[in-house]
């Protein structure tokens, strides 16, 4: 089985899962030319790896260290300076769920408009079952003039004022005898 340099890199890297890495270290192991290639990638990366640090050893602390400097000066302006960039700054991190909340919002309200009870039917006649909702102050007062009490007597007293109406209701029962 021929295995492929790109896979033979990557085996060299442990970047390849492990299933495909058993096959290709039993490749290896039987296929010589392979095994050539992959100790000639490991030499390699160890001369990069060697010449970087070399590298790396030659630059003076000093000079890393205004690096480093330079680096937390641009972190620190890409930081939002005064209120409104801060609030901006804030809607850009979370603006997919402000406009969510929006959209949601809209949504409930449009369904309430649409699905709110109506006070005419499919028809055009009053519905009977709509309740009209108005605060006290502008309703105007129900007036009970009888009431059947079956087995008794119901009284109904209305009284209008400077308060406004009040009715009271007394029931008694039919047996009782006046004057006890």
């Amino acid at each position: 089985m021929a295995i492929k340099d790109i896979e033979l890199m990557q085996h060299a890297d442990g970047e390849l899962d492990e299933r495909v890495a058993v096959n290709v270290r039993a490749v290896i192991e039987r296929d010589a030319d392979a095994r050539t290639k992959v100790e000639s990638i490991n030499e390699m990366t160890e001369l990069v790896r060697g010449h970087l640090e070399l590298s790396s050893d030659e630059i003076p602390d000093r000079r890393f260290d205004a690096m480093w400097r330079e680096v937390g000066k641009a972190i620190d302006l890409e930081e939002p300076v005064g209120i409104w960039a801060k609030i901006s700054a804030w809607f850009d991190r979370y603006r997919g769920h402000v406009i969510t909340g929006a959209v949601s919002a809209g949504a409930v309200a449009a369904l309430a408009l649409v699905l709110r009870p109506g006070d005419r039917d499919d028809h055009g006649k009053t519905n009977p079952n709509v309740i009209d909702v108005q605060p006290a102050a502008l309703r105007s007062a129900p007036v009970i003039e009888e009431l059947e009490t079956p087995g008794g007597n119901g009284t109904v007293l209305n009284f209008e004022d400077e308060d406004g109406h009040m009715t009271v209701i007394m029931v008694t029962p039919a047996d009782t005898v006046e004057g006890i």
